[in-house]
C-alpha cells in the first residue's frame, strides 16, 4: 500500500518526535481515556482538555492518527504491524521525516506509538469512521427550506377581487450524491397544512424513537454518538 504523507502531517510528526518518551506514554494514556467521539475535532478537543501538550500539536497528531486509520481500514486485509512496517515506514522515508543519524531510534519510537494508538479501535477508529458510516447512503440530505405562498381562487371574471384563497407550502430539499459530493440536486414538494402536520408528527415520532434507542444502547454499554456537521 503506497500513500503520501501530507506536508502538514509531516510537520506535526516531526514536532511530536521532539517530545520525551514519558510524554509519549502520557499522551497515549489520555487518548485511551478519551472514549468514542464522532469526529476528529471532537476527539482532539477531548484530548486537548486533558493533555499538557499544545493544542495545535495535539490536534495535528489526532489528524495524523485518524488519517492513518482510514488508510489502513480502506484496505481491510492488512494487519496493523504490516501496515506500519511497510506502508507507513515507506511513506515517512519519502517525506524525509527522520534526517540525521538517529533515524532508526526515532522510527522505533514512532512505530511503537503508532501501533499503540491505532490499536485504540473504540477511540481512534470511531472518530475516523463514524461520519463515513453515517453517510453511507445513495443520497445524502444537505438542507431544506419551506416557501409559503397565498394562492387566490379566481372565477370567471378574473378582474374581480378573489373571495377566497389557499395557503400553499413548497418544500425544497437539497441532496447530494454519495459518490460525487459536487453533484447537488434540489427536489420540490407541494404541501398543504395537513401535510405539514403529518410531517411534524412523523419527525416528532422519529425523535422519540431515537431517544428510546439511545436509552437501550446506553443500558447495554454502547455509546451512541451525536452526529456533527463535519467529520
Amino acid at each position: 500500500m503506497a500513500f503520501k504523507v501530507p506536508r502538514l502531517h509531516a510537520e506535526y510528526i516531526q514536532k511530536f518526535l521532539e517530545l520525551s518518551d514519558d510524554q509519549f506514554v502520557a499522551f497515549l494514556g489520555v487518548l485511551a481515556k478519551a472514549g468514542p467521539q464522532f469526529n476528529t475535532d471532537d476527539l482532539a478537543r477531548e484530548v486537548s482538555g486533558r493533555s499538557d501538550l499544545p493544542k495545535e500539536l495535539t490536534t495535528g497528531i489526532i489528524e495524523v492518527l485518524t488519517s492513518l486509520y482510514r488508510t489502513k481500514d480502506a484496505d481491510g486485509t492488512t494487519a496493523l504491524e504490516t501496515f506500519i512496517d511497510r506502508g507507513v515506514a515507506r511513506a515517512l522515508r519519502k517525506a524525509a521525516i527522520f534526517p540525521g543519524e538517529d533515524a532508526a531510534v526515532q522510527w522505533a519510537r514512532l512505530r511503537k506509538f503508532f501501533i499503540a494508538a491505532l490499536s485504540l479501535e473504540n477511540v481512534v477508529g470511531t472518530a475516523a469512521k463514524a461520519g463515513y458510516v453515517l453517510t453511507q447512503h445513495e443520497r445524502i440530505f444537505v438542507k431544506a427550506r419551506i416557501l409559503t405562498d397565498v394562492r387566490p381562487i379566481f372565477h370567471s371574471n378574473v378582474s374581480e377581487k378573489p373571495g377566497s384563497a389557499l395557503i400553499i407550502h413548497m418544500l425544497q430539499m437539497t441532496q447530494r450524491d454519495n459518490q460525487d459530493p459536487h453533484k447537488v440536486e434540489d427536489l420540490y414538494f407541494a404541501l398543504d397544512s395537513n401535510d405539514i402536520s403529518s410531517l411534524k408528527a412523523l419527525l416528532d415520532r422519529a425523535l422519540q424513537k431515537e431517544e428510546t434507542l439511545r436509552a437501550l444502547m446506553t443500558e447495554s454499554g454502547v455509546a451512541v454518538l451525536y452526529p456533527k456537521a463535519t467529520f
